[in-house]
Parts: C-alpha cells; structure tokens; sequence
C-alpha cells in the first residue's frame, strides 16, 4: 500500500537492530533518490527544542516579574523530584526489576517517570539495556568513550554520550530488549498515554504556583520554573549520569565497561545514580551504596515506600557477595545471597 505512494518501512536500521517504530522510507519526487524518516528522531528534536525555548522563555519571565526563593525551589525541588521518579521507576523497577510493586503502585512509578520526558517505558528501558550489554563500546546508545584518536574525537564522544544520541537515530526501542514488557498491561497503559503524563509534568506545577501566588501570574511562574526550566536541569542532569559517570571516578569493582562512582555526579543528580560503578557491577540491586559511607537517596525513598506497604521483596546482596565481588570475583546473579 505505502509503495503505491512512493514510501516504505524498514523496522532494522543499518546495523541490522530490530527497532520501533520503524523507520519511513520515502522517494525523493521526480529522482529515484531515496530518503529515510526516524519519527523518533524528529520527536527527539521537538522535544529539546520545546525545553530550550521554554527555558528562554521561564528566563525573559522571571526578568520580568523577579525571581523568588518558592521559584528556585519550584526549578530544584523539581528536579530531585523527577530524577528520583527516573531512577525507581524507570530504571531500578521497569529496567531492573529490583524489587516488587502493587499494580496501582506500579502504575503511578510509570507515570512517575514518564514526567521525566526521557521517552516511554518500553524505549527507556530497551536502550538502557542495550547499554549495559555493550557498555562503552561502540555499540552502546550513549558511550561517551571516544571511538577515535585525538581531541576532536574525545569531544565528540562527551557530546554524542551527552545529548548527541538522543538525535542521532540511536534512540528507539530496541524490541528485542524488552520481550518480557510488550504484554505488561502497565506498560502498555502508561505509554499509551505518554505525552499526557509529560504535560502534567508541566501543567501541575502552573497549579502549585497558583495555590502559592493566588494569581494567574503565579500559574506562569510554576509552569515555567516546574516545567521547561525543571526539565532542562534534570535533562542536562542524567547528561552528566552519562558522560561524567564513566569518565572520572572511583571504580571499586573490576567492571568490564568504564563505569565510575562520582561526586561531582551526587551533585547534580541527588537520586543515587552517582553510584554507577557499584549498579553496573551488581545491576540487580534495589540500592546502589554498597560500602560504609555511601549515600543513595533513592533507595532512602524504596525503604519508606517499603514500609507503606506499596513496594516489598527489594533485592539486595549480602556484605559477603558484595567483598566477594568486589574482589573482582567472577559471579552471576544466581549465586547471589539476598536480603530484604
């Protein structure tokens, strides 16, 4: 049917990666030239420019009506909010499976980090896993190992692991990373509705700061401070999960990728994911601090969930597991003791 019109599908991309959706092929009119279309592409460049302007526009704003304490409170308290959303829904439940959920909790951790506006369940969680399997090479989404020599290539390489590979074409859903999702009924709702959950990212902070200021004008404000001004530091935030996190840092484990513990990350993340030595080590884990001393926000908020009743079964090694393995021992998941 779609050849009639001159235009086709192509669900693998140049490497042969089964991926969703697929790409359009299309025939240049009066040429037998042919172009490819990446509508996940054309999203992903929607999407950063709709932060950027907003941002811009949450500046000019704030120019205008003067910035508040509630405002900057609105932008960071956003942000640890929505980074804490990423990392227990998104990557520690849906990812990782690392600990159990009830099905209406299940639901609000998918619209939880969906807010997040880093792509939908089923894409987040498939390139994620791509990730760990092909960690820092180049066959990783977002590596920010260069893939040459020289500076040049080392610049392009922090960019492209940055921001560069959410327009490059490399993000999609990778389909055959997330065979055990495509029937789960939660995903299935949440993605459904994705663009839904990404507006009321943005429209319930218009509402808070409207309750606070009593004015239409505060509607502005929260929109813009919780909105696309919250969304481009917690964007930029997992930007530095991505690069920073296997560039500098402490590597207790012996991992075969480049993964880092890193301060500098703490600070701009707030949610755990600083700790990304000892995930990529023992991925598994409900909590990301292994050794004495280790600050892991996220699993702060699974134990208080925990103790509601909404989450349980959180899987954890054991000290013993932990030294084994960091002892650069070889040991699967299976072999692990576990605690909760």
């Amino acid at each position: 049917m779609l050849e009639k019109y001159g235009l086709g599908v192509a669900f693998t991309d140049a490497a042969g990666n089964r991926r969703y959706p697929p790409l359009l092929i299309a025939r240049v009119p009066m040429s037998n030239r042919r172009v490819q279309i990446d509508p996940m592409r054309i999203g992903a460049w929607l999407s950063l420019i709709a932060v950027v302007i907003g941002s811009l526009a949450g500046i000019w704003w704030f120019a205008s009506v003067g910035l508040s304490w509630f405002d900057v409170a609105m932008m960071v308290g956003g942000t640890v909010f929505i980074n804490l959303g990423v990392t227990i829904a998104y990557h520690r439940y849906f990812t990782h499976t690392s600990f159990e959920a009830k099905p209406w909790v299940a639901v609000l951790l998918g619209v939880w980090g969906s807010m997040a506006m880093q792509g939908q369940i089923m894409t987040w969680v498939s390139v994620h896993r791509r990730h760990h399997r092909y960690c820092d090479t180049a066959d990783d989404p977002h590596t920010p190992k260069s893939m040459g020599a020289g500076a040049k290539a080392m610049l392009d390489g922090f960019i492209d692991g940055y921001v560069g590979w959410t327009v490059s074409g490399r993000l999609c859903t990778y389909v055959d990373y997330v065979r055990d999702l495509r029937k789960n009924k939660t995903v299935q709702f949440v993605d459904r509705y994705y663009w839904l959950w990404v507006a009321l990212g943005w429209i319930i902070p218009g509402f808070i700061g409207m309750a606070w200021y009593g004015t239409w004008a505060g509607y502005w404000s929260g929109l813009l401070a919780g909105g696309p001004m919250r969304a481009f530091l917690q964007l930029n935030s997992t930007g530095f999960v991505n690069t920073l996190g296997h560039l500098v840092g402490k590597r207790p484990f012996a991992t075969k990728d480049d993964s880092t513990n890193s301060g500098i990350v703490n600070a701009v993340s707030l949610n755990g994911e600083h700790l990304h030595n000892n995930h990529h080590a023992i991925p598994w884990s409900a909590s990301f601090a292994m050794f004495k001393g280790e600050f892991d926000p996220g699993f702060l908020v699974l134990r208080a969930m925990e103790k509601l009743g909404m989450v349980s079964k959180l899987k954890l090694p054991s000290e013993q597991f932990v030294a084994r393995r960091s002892a650069h021992a070889s040991i699967t998941p299976e072999a692990a003791e576990t605690t909760t």
